[in-house]
């Protein structure tokens, strides 16, 4: 993932909370000052208040739409900056018909110049700071007073004290609650860091593995074509009984060229392949097709769900990493393999179960990150390791998790990429 993505998606999340934070401000404003008006009686203009408070309805409304809408838009500063320049200006609209800077919630300016501080660079944070500088100053000069209140409160200084204490709740709160947010997203941005540290240490470990496989294939070629001419000229001078083993051996020296060739090609595909899309529906017919054809005596159950509107980005590897995953499933169970395929949010869920004895919980971690095998020595565990690189590149994963009654499930998760089959950008 580019710096750019991930700070498009931190700016999502930041609009996100900041749609929550406003929702809070909304009943809040709301019920305060139909608290004061109908509870102490004082004399607000109502009209003028909820005025304010519907217009600051509509922008939340707007930040809805932008984060619920199918295409999801492109979040940047200028957006965060726009919608805290929003509250500000609400916020001293609200002190203006309330008493200017006499009103005990005055401190609430620093609200959004916490968040500002928090998520926007500094030039815009600068901005809002000299904004509401400029905002406090005009409600010094130019506010309408507060009313007096009724003669039954007969202290307006306890009144007031109240009002400042309730204040210094609800800004503690809302600033400890939005640090707090940001300190869960300061731990996620790390997690998702760390993640990518380790497919680039995964794709760095298939560049060697296919630095490896090419120098295993050149130094193994010579000796390899020298045998198959000595075996091709022995064919015609050796007895009739052993022209039968001779012919054997030639048809393996070339089926080990062939092997040596296809590890090669097999390893520079995932480095270098191009996006293209591909339905659900497509894709599992067309694992299923090649799959029956290797492994004809293998029964597959498979979901009957249709996806053929769901579209997937795929490289060319993708049908062979699935194929890989379920090969090894019918090596685990020969007589059965069960596959089901999902959705659940905005991602495709594809679950490879095999009835065979399971693996220990260790094990089960480590599939696919390194050149492990679940065959002993029969096998190097490239084919998983391959699997897990081409999901990876297409923003997927794989998990492999004990089966009920034994056996393991490899699950597949990939993102939809779209319901149109056209690339997005």
């Amino acid at each position: 993932m580019s710096a750019f993505t991930q700070q498009i998606q931190n700016n999502m999340r930041h609009l996100k909370a900041l749609f929550y934070l406003r929702c809070v401000a909304i009943v809040g404003q709301s019920s305060a000052v139909l608290l004061v008006y109908y509870g102490l009686q004082m004399p607000l203009p109502l009209l003028s208040l909820f005025m304010v408070i519907s217009f600051l309805g509509v922008s939340n409304g707007y930040i809805a739409y932008q984060l619920h809408r199918q295409s999801q838009p492109v979040i940047t500063a200028e957006t965060l900056a726009a919608q805290l320049t929003v509250d500000l200006m609400a916020l001293a609209l609200l002190c203006y018909f309330t008493g200017g800077v006499t009103n005990p919630f005055v401190s609430l300016f620093l609200l959004p110049l916490a968040i500002a501080a928090a998520v926007l660079p500094m030039g815009y944070t600068f901005g809002l700071l000299m904004l509401t500088i400029f905002l406090y100053a005009s409600l010094m000069a130019d506010y309408v007073a507060l009313p007096i209140i009724p003669e039954r409160w007969n202290s307006y200084f306890l009144l007031h004290n109240v009002a400042l204490w309730l204040n210094f709740a609800i800004s503690g709160s809302l600033i400890t609650g939005f640090i707090a947010y940001l300190a869960h997203q300061l731990s996620l941005t790390q997690t998702q860091l760390k993640q990518q540290q380790q497919n680039q240490a995964q794709q760095e470990q298939i560049l060697a593995l296919g630095t490896l496989a090419a120098g295993t294939a050149h130094e193994l070629g010579t000796p390899l074509s020298t045998i198959a001419i000595l075996a091709h000229d022995l064919q015609s001078q050796v007895s009739a009984n052993l022209r039968e083993d001779m012919d054997l051996l030639c048809q393996q020296v070339n089926q080990c060229k062939h092997i040596l060739k296809a590890m090669v090609k097999k390893v520079e595909s995932v480095q270098n392949q191009e996006l293209s899309l591909i339905s659900v529906q497509q894709l599992k017919v067309n694992v299923l097709e090649k799959f029956q054809l290797l492994r004809p005596l293998i029964v597959v159950k498979a979901s009957n769900t249709l996806l053929e509107d769901v579209y997937l980005a795929s490289y060319e590897t993708l049908e062979q990493a699935i194929l890989n995953l379920l090969n090894n499933a019918a090596d685990a169970s020969p007589d059965e393999v069960e596959i089901s395929i999902y959705t659940q949010e905005h991602k495709i869920i594809l679950d490879i179960a095999d009835r065979g004895v399971g693996l220990p919980p260790e094990m089960l971690n480590q599939l696919g990150q390194h050149s492990l095998s679940t065959k002993g020595q029969q096998g190097m565990g490239i084919g998983l390791l391959l699997a897990n690189a081409t999901l990876a590149r297409l923003g997927g994963e794989i998990s492999f998790v004990a089966r009920r009654g034994g056996g393991v499930v490899a699950r597949v998760i990939l993102p939809i990429h779209s319901t149109e089959g056209v690339i997005s950008n």
